[in-house]
């Protein structure tokens, strides 16, 4: 019985140590995404992570090797935000109205957390002088691009979407559109209107909306 104890104590005390660095782990990450938000990436430096995190220079190095590692972290944390809501239960919403959720969701996001967008386009800018970075922001573009493929491809078999559609390039097409539009709401203060844009973008990609021939 003493060695079951004992073997029960030091699993929950490696328990507690693993909830313990993945908070502290978060906290790092929180505050470079903070920093990036607020200064740019030419005031992400380590020890100001560590300072605003309320931790040592050591455990930041503990966690992460290198400053690109606290920042794919960063991209990380963008990926989980840029998750599609839930699907209703008892539903299969259609491709379009997928197209129509995303663009709800980016409302949602801007309206919410501003910061979100300010982060992605520094990484984007950021991405085009450091060849490191780059294939961290690849690795979000690709994620958000196999996101809307999905849908797209899904929406073609089934006939919502014009089948002679390409996949690829309408899916492209619309992270264009995505991003131009998060751009003029955060740099002019202006928005194309949601569903505007979606009565347009419907119309462009409706087997009727094409002229056959």
């Amino acid at each position: 019985m003493p060695v079951m104890q004992g073997r029960v104590r030091k699993m929950t005390r490696r328990l507690h140590h693993t909830r313990q660095g993945e908070a502290q782990k978060q906290r790092l990450v929180d505050a470079a995404y903070d920093i990036i938000a607020h200064e740019g990436f030419e005031g992400l430096r380590t020890r100001d992570v560590a300072l605003r995190a309320n931790l040592n220079i050591s455990t930041l190095h503990y966690y992460f090797a290198s400053k690109e590692d606290l920042v794919r972290s960063v991209a990380e944390r963008l990926l989980s935000e840029f998750k599609a809501a839930p699907e209703p239960r008892g539903t299969s919403p259609g491709a379009m109205e997928k197209l129509h959720t995303s663009l709800a969701d980016q409302d949602e996001l801007i309206r919410r957390h501003p910061a979100t967008y300010v982060v992605v386009n520094e990484l984007f800018t950021r991405s085009l002088r450091d060849a490191k970075l780059r294939p961290v922001v690849q690795e979000l573009l690709g994620q958000w691009e196999r996101h809307f493929h999905s849908f797209i491809s899904e929406g073609m078999r089934s006939g919502e979407i014009d089948p002679r559609s390409d996949a690829l390039v309408t899916t492209r097409t619309l992270q264009c559109l995505m991003l131009g539009r998060t751009l003029l709401l955060l740099v002019k203060g202006e928005d194309l209107p949601r569903d505007a844009m979606f009565r347009q973008v419907s119309r462009w990609l409706s087997p009727r909306g094409r002229k056959t021939g």
